[in-house]
């Protein structure tokens, strides 16, 4: 009995840290009001490596496009919530754990998601240009296929090389 009281405690200890709030959200960042490319919903997870400078980072990204909005979550390999993003019509609000570098900011990570999945002919590709000279992007077969492929993003002047295992899921 002891020892199923001891566990259960534990269970409910490790419940409430991992429910605990993080920072408020960043409302209103500014950005393209959100439009769903392609009329497709789509639901994605991503393993993501890479690095930055001499730091190298590990993220499971998961991905979720509906007419309504684009959300995106991040976890690092312990499952720690790194960032969330939501993308809608009223713009873009973040959050990002306290202990990620204020450097991460949602605008840029959603123009390199543009950039990188939204079809080459899309309209956003011209909003998100000015961030976008400076990427290479190398895909294992097609642009069209990256939502289910390895796709690797490589930035000189931002310094940083990820590559990115993309698996859509069933909807």
């Amino acid at each position: 009995m002891l020892v199923r009281s001891l566990a259960l405690l534990i269970l409910l200890t490790l419940g409430a840290c991992a429910s605990l709030p993080g920072p408020e959200p960043e409302a209103g960042i500014e950005f393209a009001p959100w439009r769903l490319p392609e009329n497709k919903p789509r639901e994605v997870v991503q393993a993501l490596n890479g690095s930055y400078g001499a730091q190298d980072f590990t993220l499971q990204v998961r991905l979720s496009l509906t007419p309504e909005r684009m959300q995106v979550a991040a976890l690092d390999l312990i499952g720690r919530r790194v960032f969330d993003i939501t993308w809608d019509a009223r713009g873009v609000a973040a959050r990002r754990a306290e202990w990620v570098s204020a450097e991460m900011n949602a605008v840029d990570i959603l123009k390199v998601i543009v950039a990188t999945y939204w079809p080459a002919d899309d309209p956003m590709q011209a909003r998100v240009a000015d961030r976008t000279a400076s990427l290479i992007i190398t895909y294992q077969t097609t642009r069209e296929n990256a939502w289910n492929e390895q796709v690797t993003i490589r930035d000189p002047k931002w310094n940083y090389e990820m590559t990115i295992i993309s698996y859509e899921l069933a909807l």
